[in-house]
């Protein structure tokens, strides 16, 4: 049986749960222009999953959309295959590096190595179901390698690896290919390396991994046995993370590098034994300081893990984005609170490509929580209601494109327990790399209160199981929380008293075992409903020297026609703007001045420009 979810998500919106009816809106009308609210042309069953139009003659069952319609809003990734042209056979300088490095010849030719014609390079082919998908060319004379342009990043050795139920993952294809003269065929290897230790985002570097996913998931027991320098020690962390703890264990080769020293210097038969003595990660809840030595010496030569830019820097210095933290968003209902976050984490994406898992089952229908991503990414309405700013079709799939590679929703169908939207956030973590996670609101999830238990230690508990789960997966966890009913102040002209950490609507505990507290607030709500001014604040941040400093800044407008919020005329998002648009952006940038700073907006826009990254 389809559901009404079933229906929404592609653009259908049933009136109630009546079996059979007719809906005014079809999605191919209206993306042709068509429609007409007084006549309903689109019949649905929802028992069977059917809908048909009769104006436009679009129909099919729901998860069978025909072919046209679904490929104008299909978005993949398109890989091109790499060209053979300039590859050959294997020369004697190409089989004597391998020998140098005690990998034999028969070893070689299993794993399909080549050359460049030029005799320059080695090439490293990448294969699935003996189709090359990609390969590495490893420069004979120099540490210097090259990716096929364009083509799809998988793990080395796929072919061996899809169905294997161990597997060891290395940091490059000599190491891999040393343990295949120790018996071992079942290697692999990521095609770029470790990530290094400053990178902020690590998902390029890993999208191997994301690729060659059905590999790993249907493993049992998973090797990592990656460098053990700082960079490796990144990877491995990433890829504990990715993986799942559960199935992993760690190879350590000290005191050597990686698998091709350990091999040279000890042998094939001593490489093999270090999987019979391959450690677990540490046991759950028991800690000596030497168990995290090495962490520690990171952060002493290069610093501690601070919190990263929000790229407003009047917010950076009150609140910043830290991995591993639990940060409650408060404020009265329908003032913007969620909105705000929203805009943050799409600026976060479009600069760091973070990943972003949202539970937010109050954002129905579905299509209309992306819509408004897509609107604040653009900076334009997507409803053809407002002709006069709506935005291209184009620019429509640009931002469907941008919010479907970095926004995940989740929505179980069981329940809304926390465990089970967990589990769904453990999948987008191995599966996509996700680096942040939304609980909106609080009061949305399915709680598991004792009968016995008071509220303040039933919240002392789920607070504890979110900052758990974000340290596990190092993600940074939003929750978002309401205030108790608000009051009106008779000293200040009847304004609502000021939302605050102690007031969210089930105790200030929330507050005491939250890692920050931030504030979203619009103060003349109660006097002049349609003032856009909004205040951010931070009442509690817990780690001050790393987050920032607890603070208020007032001079944040909310303005409607974009979908975004400016401080004194300003946001991040004009430099997303001005790299998508080129040629356009003066004009857009005319016709979106926010209206409450007309005179001073982006007037000195030029001088402030910083490259973007990427």
């Amino acid at each position: 049986m389809a559901t009404l979810l079933d229906f929404e998500a592609i653009g259908i919106y049933p009136k109630s749960n009546r079996n059979k009816q007719k809906v005014s809106q079809c999605p191919e009308c209206i993306r042709q222009g068509k429609t007409n609210t007084k006549d309903p042309s689109l019949s649905i069953n929802i028992v069977e999953g059917f809908y048909k139009c009769h104006k436009c003659g679009f129909k099919g069952k729901v998860g069978q959309r025909e072919k046209k319609y679904r490929e104008q809003l299909q978005v993949s990734v398109k890989y091109a295959l790499p060209s053979k042209k300039n590859i050959t056979k294997l020369s004697e300088s190409g089989v004597k590096m391998f020998e140098n490095r005690a990998i034999p010849q028969e070893i070689v030719l299993k794993n399909k190595i080549a050359m460049t014609k030029d005799g320059k390079g080695i090439v490293f082919p990448y294969l699935r179901n003996s189709k090359l998908i990609n390969y590495k060319t490893r420069m004979i004379d120099k540490k210097d390698f090259r990716q096929a342009m364009g083509a799809e990043p998988i793990m080395f050795n796929y072919d061996r690896i899809k169905n294997a139920k161990k597997i060891i993952i290395n940091e490059g294809e000599f190491d891999a290919m040393s343990w295949e003269v120790a018996g071992i065929d079942w290697h692999t290897s990521v095609n770029q390396g470790a990530p290094n230790v400053n990178d902020q985002n690590v998902d390029k570097k890993l999208e191997c991994l994301t690729n060659s996913y059905d590999a790993f998931e249907q493993a049992e027991l998973i090797y990592i046995g990656v460098d053990s320098d700082v960079n490796g020690r990144k990877l491995q962390d990433e890829l504990i993370r990715r993986i799942g703890a559960e199935k992993v264990k760690i190879v350590s080769y000290t005191p050597y590098k990686d698998a091709n020293e350990y091999l040279i210097e000890k042998g094939a038969f001593e490489l093999k034994k270090l999987l019979e003595i391959a450690l677990e990660p540490k046991v759950e809840g028991v800690f000596k300081a030497e168990d995290r030595w090495n962490i520690m010496q990171d952060s002493f030569f290069n610093g501690k893990e601070r919190g990263t830019t929000t790229y407003f820097n009047e917010i950076d210095s009150h609140w910043t984005w830290r991995r591993g933290e639990v940060t409650i968003w408060t404020g009265y209902e329908n003032e913007g609170k969620s909105t705000f976050l929203e805009q943050l984490c799409v600026i976060k994406s479009a600069y760091e490509n973070w990943k972003w898992a949202v539970f937010s089952p109050e954002n129905t229908p579905i299509t209309d929580y992306y819509d408004n991503l897509i609107e604040m990414f653009i900076g334009k309405s997507t409803d053809p209601f407002y002709k006069s700013n709506q935005m291209s079709f184009d620019e429509y799939k640009e931002g469907f494109n941008f919010v479907n590679e970095h926004f995940f929703l989740i929505y179980p169908e069981e329940d809304f327990r926390l465990k089970t939207i967990f589990d769904k956030a453990k999948y987008l973590v191995k599966k996509y790399g996700i680096k942040g996670m939304i609980i909106d609101p609080y009061n949305s999830v399915e709680h598991l209160q004792k009968s016995n238990e008071r509220e303040e230690l039933y919240i002392t508990r789920f607070i504890g199981t979110l900052k758990r789960f974000s340290s596990d997966y190092y993600l940074s966890m939003n929750l978002v929380a309401h205030q108790n009913t608000q009051r009106k102040n008779d000293k200040d002209q009847g304004r609502y008293f000021k939302p605050m950490k102690s007031n969210i609507k089930g105790g200030g505990v929330f507050a005491q075992r939250a890692d920050n507290v931030n504030i979203v607030w619009r103060p003349e709500m109660a006097i002049d409903f349609a003032d856009p001014s909004v205040i951010f604040a931070s009442q509690k941040i817990k780690k001050q020297k790393l987050v920032g400093i607890p603070g208020e800044i007032d001079g944040f407008v909310f303005d409607r026609k974009t979908n975004r919020y400016y401080l004194k005329g300003r946001t991040p998002l004009t430099q997303i703007d001005q790299k998508r648009l080129g040629d356009k952006f003066e004009e857009f940038l005319v016709s979106n001045i926010p209206v409450a700073y007309p005179n001073e907006a982006f007037a000195d826009f030029d001088e402030d420009k910083e490259d973007l990254p990427f």
